[in-house]
């Protein structure tokens, strides 16, 4: 190899000799080709290595008729340009392009060799988004490109380092005969060819940080582009690489680059653009696949989406998951095949932990390597979840796996455990005759130290709570299904999610078929939903079958319940003698129960059936009585509930300070307690006495108190929302055209 004296000796001396043949300072050269007085000086001495563009300029300048030129691109073996192709139609992936930019930027003020790092999950399009970067910059190194492809992540040939220096070494023109046997050898001499030179490397689908120990530049203006599946901690700390990590693309880039591909076949429809997108995972390699199936008239099949992405002429989608998959060592491969039976939306650590039937610090660990891996990620906090394409492969794996049963039992045990617990927490003051089957063995259920970290967890978790019924319902786990939904109670009675609300007991119904006692718990909880949402006829039709399963079955605290709802939805449906009968009969029981809740309900309902028939002072001291009862249980739900029937007694009989009073100590038990729909009742109630008595700045107050929490729940403009935007827009709302 030439050493650094020789590179571009004959062009150094041509260069010097034209220029004070005509009379050229350095100074006046640098000024005519703008370049800079010192690089001119390196060229000339012979320790830069012209470029061709160099070398244009200058026989420009100097009018030498192209013998720079020459001399130029005969001094040296032209630089090795091994970049493949920038992906075609490469579509988005702006706010990476410009971190990369910007990583190397910030490293090329401090000196020394450029280390980038890009890792993500199989098919995130790392090489594509390397390679486009890397054609963006490569007119920055002179020295050529290098690029190779270390196969980390094949499970039957992953590029040996050794293999890899000796064609990096060959491509930068080391004769074969002169590489040294050793690994260490052949890593020095590759540092020593790199350090005079601006030469890009790209070393694409690394393994992991001891694979490319021996393979990088030690010195001098480099750039190393790499990419992993892994997050290459150790190079980091090694180098101090910077490390962008690629996600799935975002829906309008994804949608856009379909219909990039797609071109003019693409559906007329944008939304099914949208839904293939989403079908995908928002991965560029399953959406170039796909998009390249739609071209050729292919269907898609929505039951097979991994078979539907599997094509002859690219890597299937199934192959590049399984081969991070193979690399895992067999504790975390076990928990990767396990969490394939995970179907919620993400998971906790503790509920990884039950899955697998180990502890939590081995659970933590496993998910870190997995994430490590990119077949899992974090997306925020304590949660983890799968990557759609990567959750159907894990399903697949766990479809087939022994141990998968076993393993639905304990992730039901875990949560059924946990909202008993937090039910008890919740509303301390509940008496709860159904008693839970002991936790399963090497589960570890989770535990609470205040109401508010129970109320916590029991949010956090709902979204997985209908995934875990269905798990538990396939694998035969009828008890929990049935009776999770159950102990969800408490909680439900203070968030009121309609839609779990309604599907977990539905699924509940069909693991209770055949015992009536269950049966009859989940009859009179849905009918209770469905009163609270004003479907009145199927709520009749529910406590109707809640009444007639508990009496067969002898259940009579249940019973007790059942009749209390009744009651209510008869004073509902206007039928106070019915309504009078069932709460005669439920005070009965409650007292034979001795139900102190029960009892206080009751009052209620005696205070809702006075008010319906009159009267209203008889009213309000069944609701007085009913919220000592409801302050001795420390019930603060049951509190606000009776504070906001007394204050609408006192305003239909024109006692508005009372009324007010009453809306208020109704809105802060509401809010203590975390019941945001009673605290929104109230505050509305409360909002229009305000403006009824001539307060409308009081009023718009509380409106925007309340619109605020609706919005905050997600409710949308169907709902009392709207209704409370046109309070507090009355102009603009009669502005609006009738909808039809």
């Amino acid at each position: 190899m030439a050493t650094r004296e020789q590179i571009g000796e004959g062009f150094g001396r041509a260069l010097r000799t034209r220029r004070e043949a005509l009379g050229w300072s350095l100074t006046e050269l640098a000024a005519v080709v703008r370049y800079d007085k010192s690089l001119l000086s390196r060229l000339e001495n012979g320790h830069r290595k012209p470029t061709e563009q160099h070398a244009r300029a200058l026989d420009s300048a100097l009018q030498a008729d192209g013998h720079l030129i020459t001399l130029a691109l005969r001094a040296l073996p032209r630089p090795p340009a091994q970049l493949p192709a920038a992906p075609a139609r490469f579509v988005g992936r702006d706010l990476e392009l410009a971190g990369l930019a910007r990583a190397v930027r910030e490293f090329a003020a401090g000196g020394g060799p450029i280390v980038v790092t890009i890792d993500g999950p199989p098919g995130a399009g790392k090489t594509a988004l390397a390679l486009r970067f890397a054609h963006s910059i490569a007119h920055d190194y002179p020295g050529g490109q290098l690029y190779t492809d270390l196969r980390g992540h094949s499970v039957h040939d992953p590029a040996e380092p050794a293999d890899v220096l000796e064609e990096l070494l060959t491509s930068l023109g080391v004769d074969g005969d002169s590489l040294p046997a050793r690994l260490e050898q052949r890593a020095s001499l590759l540092r020593s060819a790199l350090a005079p030179t601006r030469t890009l490397l790209v070393l694409d689908n690394a393994s992991d940080s001891d694979q490319l120990q021996h393979l990088l530049p030690g010195a001098g203006n480099c750039a190393v582009i790499v990419t992993s599946r892994d997050r290459l901690s150790g190079l980091a700390m090694r180098t101090g690489a910077a490390r962008i990590t690629l996600a799935p693309m975002p829906e309008e880039e994804s949608v856009r680059l379909l219909s990039t591909i797609i071109g003019g076949r693409a559906p007329a429809d944008p939304s099914a653009l949208a839904e293939l997108a989403r079908r995908c995972g928002h991965l560029p390699l399953a959406l170039r696949i796909a998009a390249e199936r739609v071209v050729g008239d292919l269907e898609v099949d929505e039951d097979s989406r991994l078979d539907f992405l599997d094509v002859a002429d690219a890597t299937p989608v199934r192959t590049i998951i399984s081969w991070s998959y193979g690399r895992l060592d067999p504790d975390t491969a076990r928990m990767f095949r396990l969490l394939g039976l995970h179907q919620g939306p993400y998971l906790s650590v503790s509920a990884a932990a039950a899955l697998a039937g180990v502890r939590q610090g081995a659970a933590r660990r496993a998910l870190d390597r997995l994430a490590g891996a990119h077949l899992i990620h974090n997306p925020r906090r304590g949660h983890w979840r799968f990557h759609d394409l990567v959750a159907d492969y894990a399903a697949e794996l766990a479809l087939s796996d022994a141990e998968a049963p076993l393993a639905a039992a304990r992730l039901a045990s875990w949560y059924l455990h946990g909202y008993s617990a937090a039910g008890k927490v919740i509303a301390p003051y509940r008496d709860n005759p159904l008693r839970v089957a002991s936790v399963l063995p090497d589960v570890e259920p989770v535990s609470f130290g205040s109401e508010r970290e129970a109320v916590d967890w029991c949010k956090a978790e709902l979204p997985n709570v209908l995934p875990v019924l269905r798990l538990a319902l396939r694998y035969g786990e009828r008890e929990a299904a049935w009776h999770l939904p159950l102990e969800l109670w408490s909680y439900l009675l203070l968030a009121k999610p309609w839609g779990v609300w309604v599907a977990s007991h539905q699924l509940a119904l069909e693991a209770c078929v055949g015992d009536d006692y269950a049966h009859g718990w989940i009859a009179t909880n849905l009918a209770e939903a469905y009163r609270r949402m004003g479907d009145l006829a199927r709520a009749g039709d529910f406590y109707a079958l809640g009444r007639s399963l508990r009496e067969r079955c002898g259940d009579r605290p249940g019973l007790a319940w059942s009749l209390a709802g009744s009651a209510l939805l008869a004073i509902d449906l206007g039928e106070i003698a019915q309504a009078r009968d069932y709460s005669e009969a439920a005070v009965e029981l409650f007292a034979e129960t001795a139900n102190s809740e029960g009892q206080a309900l009751l009052l209620g309902v005696l205070g809702d059936m006075q008010d319906a028939l009159g009267d209203h002072r008889a009213a309000l001291s069944a609701f007085g009585e009913a919220v000592q009862l409801m302050t001795a249980l420390g019930s603060l739900q049951g509190i606000a509930q009776m504070l906001t029937r007394s204050a609408e007694v006192h305003q239909a009989l024109g006692s508005y300070d009372e009324a007010l009073a009453g809306f208020v100590a109704a809105t802060n038990a509401a809010r203590q307690v975390g019941d945001s729909v009673a605290e929104v009742a109230s505050l509305s109630s409360y909002a229009q006495l305000l403006a009824d008595v001539g307060r409308p700045d009081e009023a718009r107050q509380a409106w925007t108190q309340a619109l605020v929490i609706l919005e905050s729940r997600g409710e949308d403009e169907a709902t009392q929302a709207a209704l409370l935007r046109a309070k507090l827009n009355p102009r603009e709302s009669r502005s609006q055209p009738e909808r039809m």
